[in-house]
């Protein structure tokens, strides 16, 4: 098919034009007497003439204007001869190791009938040191065929009886050509249009006609398929709603009209009324213009799944207000029992300045703590207070007190088994204590502004181990933390914002020094009594046997 589908070989000239023109040098002066091609006689650095060959205006001429230097490899400039903007490359540099690949979509048909041929296009040079004009090659990424109600793409697949890539429709949905065939890093979706005023001969002609767009839009060949399949695609732009066009055609095609968008909503491609395609009225249809329509698939969902008004103009009232705040909604629905509308009526009355988003959150965080706290969700006074700020914030020092106090009993059994961590050293006047609660390590950490308040649910779970290091004349004042693992290692005692603005104290270092040498013996009198408590268990299941 590739071969009878567009002929590309008559916009050769025009996709010549897109790549990039040279001139190659090189500094001498050719004699006619000396061989066909033209030999250099002078020395190169002592001439006063370049030899030039352009390949826009495919002449090979000396340039006597300018100076040997005004040449410099792989910058641009312009010819001498014909003045084109060019790439200056020396003659004897490697060029059959440059190329350019470009991306083009070349467009044929008119009427009913529009043909589109998208291929990758390289321009080569060859090893023949006298052969300076490029080869131009292509192969053909994907194929179109477009006709009203139909959009057709045609993909290449490998035939193994015939042993070379034949062509077949593509089964579902044309969609944008991807020119980066090897599989390996992000799609390549750029290309240049060859022939594009044949659009403007075709069915296809009236798509973009009296929009404001200033280019055509991407992805345009998708843009083309799309309307091919549904005229109706135009009524969507001139009616002022794009962002609904755009959503169909581009990343979420697949939603309308082909399968169910994330509101399970089908635009009416068989009406050519825009109230009858998006099936709103006409109150409805003037809100979504004011935004382009970008709020339609939202409004939707919110009017079909969420709530319905008793008018129109009632709904979009509430979806303003409350389209981003469903999820909180629905939370404080199942807490309360209440309505959705006097659940939104409440928000309205009671909000303050950062709006309903915000005051549903902060109301689906009250009545979560007030079901922790065992309270009656079935009164008004609790399920709707005047003041649910306030409220909020009685709750949450309340919650807050409830999980310090279960913390604390957790902490508790941890510390039994850790008692004799705790130390006093006379000599140094210090002393290394426990904490009593969860909440004094988070002061700890407030207090010497440093991290030790993170790791208070880890002391609390047992899985290490915080310590207070006091003087012993002021034993409440913060004043060194420690850390010691559950293997007895210290990997950390910092003070003040973890010293790095002073340094440690020759006694803290030396009380450091002797405490993990305590830790030596504290670990060797935990291992003798875990010895001896699996012998008394062995000695108790033998007796348990002997009975």
């Amino acid at each position: 098919m590739d071969e009878y589908f567009i002929n590309i070989e008559e916009f050769r000239d025009e996709i010549e034009s897109y790549f990039p023109k040279f001139v190659f040098y090189r500094r001498g002066f050719r004699s006619p007497m000396a061989g066909l091609c033209g030999e250099f006689l002078d020395d190169e650095r002592d001439s006063k003439v370049t030899d030039c060959y352009c390949t826009a205006c495919q002449q090979r001429y000396e340039d006597t204007l300018n100076n040997p230097k005004h040449y410099k490899h792989k910058e641009l400039g312009y010819c001498a001869n014909c003045g084109a903007l060019v790439e200056y490359m020396q003659m004897s540099r490697g060029r059959q190791y440059y190329y350019v690949r470009k991306n083009f979509a070349v467009f044929s048909g008119a009427g009913d009938v529009m043909r589109i041929q998208c291929i990758k296009a390289e321009q080569s040079f060859s090893a023949d040191p006298y052969e300076f004009d490029p080869k131009l090659s292509w192969y053909t990424i994907a194929m179109y065929e477009l006709s009203p109600g139909s959009a057709v793409q045609y993909r290449s697949y490998w035939d193994t009886n015939l042993r070379k890539y034949l062509w077949t429709e593509k089964k579902t949905r044309a969609t944008e050509p991807n020119f980066n065939k090897s599989g390996y890093g992000c799609g390549d979706y750029s290309y240049t249009l060859i022939n594009h005023d044949c659009v403007e001969r075709s069915f296809l002609r009236y798509l973009f006609k009296g929009t404001d767009f200033q280019e055509l839009p991407s992805p345009y060949i998708q843009w083309l398929c799309r309307y091919a399949e549904h005229p109706q695609l135009e009524y969507l732009l001139h009616g002022g709603l794009w962002l609904i066009a755009r959503d169909y055609v581009g990343q979420v095609a697949t939603y309308y009209g082909g399968g169910s968008h994330g509101t399970g909503y089908r635009i009416n491609w068989r009406s050519n009324d825009l109230k009858k395609m998006l099936r709103v009225d006409k109150t409805e249809l003037e809100y979504l213009k004011e935004e382009s329509g970008r709020n339609y698939g939202s409004y939707i969902q919110f009017r079909r799944d969420f709530w319905h008004g008793r008018s129109s103009t009632e709904t979009i009232k509430y979806f303003k207000d409350f389209k981003n705040s469903r999820t909180y909604i629905k939370a404080a629905e199942e807490f309360t029992g209440l309505t959705r509308k006097q659940i939104m009526d409440y928000a309205l009355r009671r909000q303050n300045s950062q709006g309903t988003y915000f005051f549903m959150h902060q109301y689906a965080d009250y009545l979560r703590e007030c079901s922790k706290l065992g309270y009656d969700l079935t009164r008004t006074a609790i399920t709707m207070p005047k003041d649910m700020f306030a409220a909020h914030e009685r709750t949450m020092h309340l919650c807050r007190e409830l999980d310090t106090a279960a913390a604390t009993k957790k902490l508790g059994k941890a510390d039994a088994k850790r008692r004799d961590l705790e130390v006093v050293d006379m000599e140094l006047g210090l002393i290394l204590r426990l904490p009593r609660t969860c909440a004094e390590i988070i002061d700890e950490g407030a207090k010497l502004n440093h991290c030790v308040g993170g790791y208070a649910d880890r002391h609390a779970d047992g899985k290490t181990t915080i310590l207070f290091l006091r003087t012993m004349g002021h034993p409440e004042t913060p004043y060194y933390t420690m850390e010691v693992t559950n293997n007895l290692h210290v990997p950390q005692c910092y003070g003040y914002e973890n010293n790095r603005t002073q340094v440690k104290p020759p006694e803290i270092e030396e009380f450091v020094r002797r405490y993990k040498e305590y830790l030596k013996k504290v670990a060797a009198d935990r291992k003798k009594a875990a010895e001896k408590a699996k012998r008394k268990k062995r000695q108790q299941q033998k007796a348990k046997v002997a009975a």
